[in-house]
C-alpha cells in the first residue's frame, strides 16, 4: 500500500526528477561506454506531456573502438513512468525506516546516497545502453540475446521494484554497522580512565628535609 501510494505521488514529479537526474544518467553511460565501441551524445527529455514523456539517449556504435565512422546511430528511451520506480521505492522505504536518533537518521541517509547511485546505474543506466549492446551483437554477428538484454527484461518484469527494495535494505544495514562501530568506539573511549593531575610520586618536589643554605 505504502509503496502503491509513493508510486503514485512520484509519477507526479517524474519529469522534474528526470531533468535533475539525467547529467548523472549522461555521466554514468559514458563512464560505461568507456569499455565498449560507443559514443554517448546527449540524454535529454522529450516535449511530450506526462505520461507520455520520455527519457531518451542518444549516441552512436561503432563496429571497432578505433573506427573513424560509427556503423549505426541510435536513439534509446524510457518512459519517466518507469524510471521513477526505483527512486520512489528507495527514498520511501529509507524515509520510513525507523531511527532512534537525528544522528542516525543522518548517517542513514548519507549511507543511501552512494548505494542509491549505484542503483540508478544498474537500472535506469543500464536499460538505456541496452539498445547499444544489441546493436554491438547485430554487428559482430552474435547473438542479439545478450546478458544485457536479459537484465533488461528482468527489469521490466518486475525486477526494478525488488531491486529497488533490495538497495534500501542494504543501505539499512549499512547505516546500522557504521552506527554500531560509532557507538562501540564512544563507548570505548568512556570506558578509558581520565589522566591524573599533579605531580607523580616519583617526580614530585621534594623540600622537606633539605638543609637550607644562608649566605654568610
Amino acid at each position: 500500500m505504502l509503496v502503491a501510494a509513493a508510486l503514485a505521488v512520484g509519477a507526479c514529479g517524474a519529469r522534474a526528477y528526470a531533468r535533475l537526474a539525467a547529467p548523472y544518467y549522461a555521466l554514468a553511460a559514458r563512464a560505461i561506454a568507456l569499455a565498449h565501441p560507443w559514443q554517448i551524445e546527449r540524454v535529454r527529455i522529450t516535449s511530450q506531456s506526462a505520461p507520455g514523456a520520455v527519457l531518451q539517449l542518444e549516441g552512436a556504435v561503432r563496429r571497432r573502438a578505433d573506427d573513424a565512422q560509427p556503423a549505426a546511430r541510435l536513439v534509446s528511451q524510457l518512459q519517466l513512468a518507469a524510471l521513477v520506480q526505483s527512486p520512489v521505492i528507495f527514498w520511501s522505504v529509507l524515509l520510513a525506516w525507523s531511527a532512534p536518533t537525528r544522528r542516525r537518521r543522518v548517517t542513514l541517509l548519507l549511507t543511501g546516497l552512494p548505494v542509491f547511485l549505484g542503483l540508478e546505474a544498474a537500472t535506469t543506466v543500464c536499460q538505456l545502453l541496452t539498445p547499444f549492446a544489441y546493436a554491438s551483437a547485430v554487428l559482430a554477428g552474435e547473438s542479439p540475446t545478450t546478458l544485457w538484454l536479459r537484465w533488461s527484461n528482468f527489469l521490466e518484469e518486475g525486477g526494478r521494484v525488488g531491486l529497488a527494495l533490495a538497495a534500501a535494505l542494504c543501505a539499512v544495514a549499512l547505516a546500522a554497522a557504521i552506527g554500531s562501530r560509532a557507538a562501540h568506539r564512544a563507548h570505548r573511549a568512556q570506558r578509558q580512565p581520565a589522566p591524573t593531575s599533579g605531580w607523580p610520586s616519583t617526580l614530585a618536589p621534594r623540600s622537606a628535609g633539605r638543609e637550607r643554605w644562608h649566605p654568610h
